[in-house]
């Protein structure tokens, strides 16, 4: 004989109470969910970073060991400074045609030059990036992680409200399942999220017999 759902045992015992833990159960199990996801989401953004941040490294480091006394950093921001300059004067003043297009195309030698040697400043500062970037998400992991266990938490309670309400008892959690639970509780290794079944932890008492424990 099938074992009745856990809805159909709320029906069955007509109590606003249970209803209303139930209730409660399916949105805190919802707000599980989203943060998990949350989770999950980061976890992969955090693994994408940090590969990036590896292969960032490498590239920083030998192009530090070639240009080791920072020459060509200083390179790059004189003329960085030096274009910024012309633009505005070419903008501003009222110079002869002539000056102007001398100008130009002293800005373009510039751009041409600060495209051979951007490449590898333009990328020490985009690993300073990578590591901001990183910091983020262990400091999200860090906001999240402790939520999931706190809401099991709740959700342990909960059930254990609702199981004496239905007049049902609590059977021992399977070896698996209490692995399973020792993983989320610990660092940095997010809860699964799946489906509490209450039916798969409880003895249903039988009316009008002996009780039975549920296969």
């Amino acid at each position: 004989m099938d074992r009745p759902s856990l809805n159909e045992l709320i029906k069955t015992a007509a109590s606003p109470e249970a209803a209303k833990i139930k209730e409660d159960i399916d949105t805190m199990r919802k707000e599980r969910s989203k943060i998990i996801a949350k989770i999950k989401e980061i976890r992969r953004r955090f693994g994408y970073k940090e590969e990036e941040k590896a292969a960032l490294e490498k590239l920083v480091a030998m192009n530090k060991e070639k240009d080791k006394d920072g020459e060509a950093a200083k390179r790059y921001n004189y003329l960085r400074r030096l274009k910024n300059r012309l633009e505005f004067k070419i903008s501003t003043e009222a110079g002869s045609l002539q000056k102007e297009k001398e100008m130009i195309r002293e800005i373009s030698d510039i751009n041409q030059e600060l495209a051979t040697i951007g490449a590898s400043v333009r990328m020490d500062r985009k690993l300073g990036l990578v590591k901001g970037d990183i910091e983020e998400c262990k400091k999200n992991l860090t906001e999240l992680e402790p939520k999931i266990v706190e809401i099991d938490g709740k959700l342990d309670a909960m059930y254990t409200d609702l199981r004496k309400r239905l007049g049902i008892n609590k059977r021992p959690m399977p070896e698996h399942k209490t692995r399973e639970r020792s993983r989320e509780d610990r660092p940095r290794q997010p809860p699964k999220s799946e489906e509490i079944n209450i039916e798969d932890i409880v003895v249903i008492k039988k009316k009008g017999g002996d009780k039975e424990a549920a296969k």
